[in-house]
């Protein structure tokens, strides 16, 4: 039985109206798109935008092809509750970091195919870094069709592991936080010494810009980057040697052992 629309998203907030933005940008018209938001208002909001809406994702996941997840963590239980022996088995699209295929298959039938996907936060900017895995039931024809979503919001890989989910959280989920973190610090930095907050940021932004650049061309590697930097008897190399004296690469081996020790213990 065909479907009334191509997808239905349950939890119409940041991320779940930024993927939702995504697909039209490639072509589906937002009529085609349901949204479900629990506030009437955000309803109103995205009808205006020209999206169909909803107050009953039970009938939204009747009536999708696919259907994105993308409610908070702590009313995922609830949701899956709520679909769970429902004669339905569009192709479900989960953004729930921690909730394994396991137990939304539990509540959703083995064979109702799922895509998990890991997008990070600059996903808001077209700019994301999404990681995905399918179970058993997906096609691979179905993730294609998931990937092809999530390259129009920046990058993606694919993964065969689901616990590489997990494993590569602080690469990209975790990873806008580090380096929020280190500009603040470079930015603190640069007040110290006079210069004004904006300028900093500006500079330094545009050199994380650029230097990802670098990096992605693959001409050389982060290692023969750093050297490339660092001239004999020069600022740069005097800067690394206290990075290296506090042990910066192992810090960062630490904090990334917590985050993905802590992705296992969500998902049990």
């Amino acid at each position: 039985m065909s479907k009334q629309y191509r997808l239905g998203v349950i939890g119409a907030g940041n991320m779940g109206m930024a993927i939702a933005q995504g697909m039209v940008r490639a072509g589906t018209p937002a009529s085609e798109i349901i949204l479900y938001n629990r506030s009437d208002e955000k309803r109103k909001q995205n009808a205006k935008l020209g999206f169909a809406v909803s107050d009953d994702y039970t009938k939204l996941y009747m009536q999708s092809e696919m259907v994105l997840f993308a409610v908070k963590p702590q009313t995922f239980p609830e949701m899956l509750e709520k679909l769970s022996g429902l004669d339905a088995k569009p192709l479900v699209i989960s953004i729930a970091a921690g909730v394994p295929f396991a137990k939304m298959e539990k509540a959703l039938s083995s064979d109702c195919p799922i895509v998990r996907c890991m997008p990070n936060t600059p996903l808001l900017l077209g700019k994301g870094a999404t990681q995905l895995v399918k179970n058993k039931a997906a096609t691979n024809e179905q993730l294609k069709t998931v990937c092809n979503i999530f390259d129009t919001m920046g990058v993606t890989v694919v993964f065969d592991d689901e616990n590489k989910l997990n494993d590569v959280i602080p690469f990209a989920g975790s990873a806008p936080a580090y380096i929020y973190a280190f500009t603040e610090g470079m930015l603190k930095s640069a007040e110290k010494h006079g210069i004004n907050r904006d300028d900093a940021l500006k500079l330094f932004c545009q050199t994380l810009i650029g230097s990802a650049e670098m990096m992605l061309t693959g001409d050389k590697t982060p290692d023969e980057l750093i050297k490339a930097v660092c001239s004999p008897n020069g600022t740069t190399l005097e800067a690394m040697k206290v990075l290296n004296e506090y042990d910066l690469y192992g810090i960062l081996a630490k904090a990334n052992d917590n985050c993905i020790k802590r992705a296992y213990e969500l998902g049990k």
